[in-house]
């Protein structure tokens, strides 16, 4: 029968015997797979369906392997029956029976008939027949046939056999048809499709059908159909690396991982810089973050950012050479247009509202755990930094619980353990780091960092309750998100000492060397990131409003993070710094100084930053300027532009510190057990 269904002999026959396989296989109760005379057929008929591409046979074809999959995934030992044994020849072996009717049917006629089929098979590598077989589905141009294949992918991955896993992912075509498909579906998107509306889709593999309809369709935009597929597809490759087999997972994330990386940097770092280009690059990388949810493929995405292993020969400088992928988008803030930078910080702001642990270790959190920002050279009494005072205060609470301890008697000591255990969930929020005995002193050095002068008595001290209830839901939103990941809720007094954190890859200057040796009068570097949020911020008085915004944002987003460090680096206003580190407060109390200063020489100032005030906080943010009329001369114009970036600036910061009082004492309700 499977030599007839080869050659399809007679015509028409083929699907016929598929629906005989289905019913045998399903109707009959003895496991007929476990028999040597059977499982040699099937395994030969898996084979057939790898070779030829939308036959007519093709909804019998995959109802087959769908059953024969089913079978394995509740027999896992079947597998075995689709893994070709060493020295086997079951591709060449058409057919050893011999016919007992030989004059009514001719097999060694209808085998030569099927020589294309055995030519096929012969250079065919396959070492997991029925993953190959159904890989060759993936593309079909039948939605419902192609879905029923990638589930059954899914469920075949998802088989606990280490030999099943290997010989898929290294002795299989698995991995490299995969990744075909997915670069395929990625260039086949449009090169002028909006990139402004492709973060507006979020797509589910399964129910990417529904965004076909006409009820979705009807706020399309071009190439969102081509979008919607590659998007389908990815989503499809994160439910395989959560449901496979922990070998399969980690191989296809890594390779995929990989590709994607590449495909982006094609379009950020192409010789020409198109802006268009870059724009649509980060667009990319936006959406694709979006759509990776599996922690161990976005583990292999962070690596394939951060990794300068391949970099491009051709690139004329060494920095570049030796830069990561994402280290070069953070080479495009300076000196590029505004709308380039301004995009790239919105995407790494989106990255970080969708937080990933290792993602802001290798970010940020490599650079400050050993707390090179700390000024480790102070006396203890001289230290003001939250753990600091809170580790005298715990020491004395220790030293007061042990002296009454000892004075209970044993009923009582084993009541408090009852106690205890019974409230061991409220204890797994509470952090001295978070929540300092000096939260009020935290609080209010970061509202009254503006002068009096910057700020009129009407909105003095306005919008912080809305700030605080924003933060508080914000905040539980992202400890939500950061449920499992595995950071310290207290800072080190000395830090992580040589944590085996990796390198970074661009050494511009030896200030990457010495970031961890701060201690021994070296500098101290906070890492590309928090460097050129820091250089940008020093330029606040100076840059467009939409600029500082996003600015601020993401020094917004950072501070919500439950990350010990970056909390105390970032909300700490009362730590003593390094001499040769900068914080987010001490640049912020320049900016303040400068603005006073240059706020000294505008005319009617109360009443220019009263109009700018409530034009970007009750207008919706117009920033159009009133002093561009058709009598303003060039240098008149520009200078009225320079003082209205100036106000608005002052606005922001004034804000911006409302905001982080508000997070601030929103964590300190949160780690001290304190209800609000």
């Amino acid at each position: 029968l499977v030599t007839l269904c080869q050659s399809d002999t007679p015509p028409g026959i083929r699907p016929y015997i598929f629906k005989l396989f289905i019913f045998l296989l399903d109707q009959v109760k003895y496991g007929l797979l476990c028999e040597t005379a059977c499982h040699l057929p099937i395994s030969r008929l898996t084979l057939v369906c790898s070779i030829n591409k939308a036959s007519p046979s093709e909804s019998q074809e995959i109802e087959f392997l769908t059953l024969l999959t089913k079978k394995v995934v509740k027999y896992p030992h079947l597998v075995q029956v689709f893994i070709p044994s060493k020295g086997s020849n079951l591709k060449s072996n058409m057919s050893s029976r011999s016919s007992k009717t030989g004059s009514q049917i001719n097999l060694a006629q209808i085998e030569s008939l099927a020589l294309n089929v055995k030519q096929a098979l012969d250079t065919m590598e396959s070492g997991h027949y029925l993953s190959t077989a159904l890989l060759n589905y993936i593309d079909s141009s039948d939605y419902c046939v192609a879905c029923t294949a990638l589930q059954n992918i899914i469920k075949l991955a998802g088989i606990k056999s280490d030999e099943s896993a290997e010989c898929i992912v290294y002795e299989s075509s698995f991995i490299s048809v995969i990744d075909a498909r997915l670069v395929f579906l990625f260039k086949s998107i449009p090169s002028d499709i909006d990139q402004n509306r492709m973060e507006e889709l979020e797509v589910n593999w399964v129910n990417a059908h529904k965004l076909y309809s006409p009820e979705y369709g009807q706020d399309g935009f071009h190439g969102r159909t081509d979008l919607i597929c590659f998007l389908s597809f990815l989503d499809f490759v994160d439910n395989l690396v959560t449901r496979a087999h922990p070998v399969i997972g980690e191989e296809v994330s890594r390779s995929i991982a990989r590709t994607l990386v590449s495909l982006i940097a094609d379009f950020l770092f192409s010789s020409d810089h198109q802006k268009q280009m870059v724009l649509r690059g980060l667009s990319y990388l936006g959406v694709i973050w979006n759509h990776i949810k599996s922690t161990v493929f976005r583990d292999q995405f962070v690596l394939a950012l951060f990794d300068c292993s391949e970099a491009e020969p051709s690139s004329s400088s060494v920095s570049d050479v030796t830069s990561s992928p994402f280290e070069k988008i953070l080479k495009l803030w300076p000196g590029s247009d505004n709308e380039i930078k301004l995009e790239s910080m919105r995407i790494v702001d989106a990255m970080l509202c969708s937080p990933h642990q290792l993602f802001i270790e290798y970010l940020i959190g490599r650079y400050i755990e050993d707390r090179g920002y700390y000024n480790q050279t102070l006396t203890e009494s001289e230290a003001n930094s939250w753990s600091d005072v809170e580790d005298e205060r715990s020491r004395s609470k220790e030293e007061e619980r042990s002296r009454s301890k000892s004075k209970e008697p044993q009923e009582q000591t084993e009541a408090k353990k009852d106690t205890k255990e019974a409230n061991n969930s409220k204890e797994e929020l509470i952090s001295k780091t978070f929540a300092p005995s000096n939260i009020h002193r935290v609080v209010n050095q970061w509202l009254y960092l503006v002068d009096d002068q910057l700020r009129l008595d009407e909105f003095r001290g306005s919008g912080y309750d809305v700030y605080i209830k924003d933060a508080s839901r914000q905040v539980e939103a992202v400890l939500e998100k950061c449920d499992q990941f595995s950071w310290d809720k207290e800072v080190s007094s000395q830090g992580h000492q040589q944590l085996n954190r990796p390198t970074s890859c661009s050494e511009d200057n030896s200030s990457y060397d010495s970031r961890c040796e701060s201690e021994l009068g070296q500098a101290f570097f906070p890492g590309p990131l928090l460097a050129k949020l820091f250089h940008e911020l020093e330029h606040m008085l100076d840059q467009d409003y939409e600029l500082n915004l996003q600015l601020t944002s993401i020094f917004s987003t950072l501070a919500q993070l439950p990350h010990a460090y970056i909390h105390e680096y970032i909300l700490n206003p009362t730590l003593s710094l390094h001499p040769s580190a900068q914080s987010l407060y001490s640049i912020l109390r320049k900016l303040v100084e400068d603005a006073t200063v240059k706020c000294a020489g505008i005319h009617h100032f109360p009443k220019k930053l009263q109009q700018a005030r409530r034009a970007l906080l009750h207008d919706g943010g117009n920033t159009s300027n009133s002093a561009s009329g058709s009598n303003t001369t060039t240098s008149e114009a520009a200078a009225a532009a320079t003082e209205a970036n100036l106000l608005r600036a002052i606005v922001v910061i004034d804000e911006f510190c409302k905001e982080l009082a508000a997070i601030a004492l929103v964590k300190y309700h949160l780690y001290s057990g304190v209800k609000e």
